[in-house]
C-alpha cells in the first residue's frame, strides 16, 4: 500500500521479545510501540485502539489488525477519502441481529438508539480528535475512564469499531462519507484471515505466491 506517512506496530509489553528488532529496523517508516498488558488481551487490544492518538501524531489514523494482509497494491488516500471526507462503513441490512452484544454496544454506551449496524470489520480511518472526544463522552456519561468501562465488560458485549463509528455518526456525521458495506467494499485489496479460525497454511493457500513464504513462516 502507498500514501501513508508512517506505520506504527503496537505490541503488548509482554510480547515485545517475540518481535525481531531487525525486521523493524530494516523497514523504513515503521515504528514499534509497546502498549500495556491486560489480563484479557482481546479487551486490551480494544482499549489500545481507543487510545490510538497517544501512539502517533498523525492527523488521520488508519486501523488494521495483525491478521490482515494486503494482497495487491493500493493507494490509500484515493480509497479512504471522498471529497476530503473519511469514508466510514455501516451495514444497512444488519449482518448482526439487533440483540447482538457488539451491535448493541454503541447504543448502550451513548444511551441513545443507533439505527444501523456499525460492526463492519476493519479497516477504519478516523481523524485523531475522535479518540479524545470519545474518552470525554465516557467520563461524562459513565463517570469512569474508557479503559475501565471496556475492561469491566465482556468481549462479546463490546466492539470498539462500532463505538468509534457511532461517535462519528451521532456527533459529526457531516464530516464523513458514509457507505453501505453490503454493497461496497472499502479496501478489497486488504484480506482478513481471522487468525483464531485459520492456520498459516490455510492462509497461505489464499495468497499470491510472492506472499506465501512469509505467511507460512509465521
Amino acid at each position: 500500500m502507498s500514501g501513508y506517512r508512517q506505520v506504527v506496530v503496537i505490541v503488548p509489553r509482554a510480547s515485545l521479545q517475540r518481535i525481531d528488532p531487525r525486521v523493524i529496523s530494516s523497514s523504513p517508516g515503521v515504528q514499534l510501540r509497546a502498549c500495556p498488558d491486560y489480563a484479557d488481551d482481546y479487551l486490551g487490544q480494544q482499549v489500545t485502539k481507543l487510545h490510538a492518538d497517544r501512539f502517533t501524531d498523525a492527523e488521520t489514523i488508519l486501523h488494521l489488525d495483525s491478521d490482515q494482509v494486503f494482497i495487491a497494491p493500493c493507494a490509500l488516500p484515493d480509497r479512504l477519502f471522498h471529497d476530503g471526507c473519511p469514508r466510514i462503513a455501516f451495514d444497512l441490512r444488519g449482518r448482526r441481529p439487533v440483540t447482538d452484544g457488539w451491535r448493541r454496544c454503541p447504543a448502550e454506551f451513548l444511551r441513545e438508539p443507533i439505527p444501523v449496524d456499525l460492526t463492519t470489520p476493519l479497516p477504519l480511518a478516523l481523524p485523531r480528535h475522535v479518540y479524545g472526544a470519545l474518552r470525554k463522552v465516557c467520563q461524562r456519561l459513565h463517570r469512569r475512564s474508557i479503559a475501565d468501562y471496556v475492561l469491566a465488560g465482556r468481549a462479546d458485549r463490546f466492539c470498539e469499531l462500532a463505538l468509534l463509528r457511532a461517535y462519528a455518526l451521532t456527533r459529526e456525521s457531516e464530516r464523513y462519507a458514509w457507505f453501505d458495506a453490503a454493497r461496497h467494499e472499502l479496501l478489497p485489496e486488504c484480506r482478513t484471515f481471522w487468525s483464531r479460525a485459520q492456520t498459516p497454511a490455510a492462509m497461505a493457500s489464499c495468497l499470491p505466491p510472492a506472499l506465501t513464504t512469509a505467511v507460512a513462516g509465521w
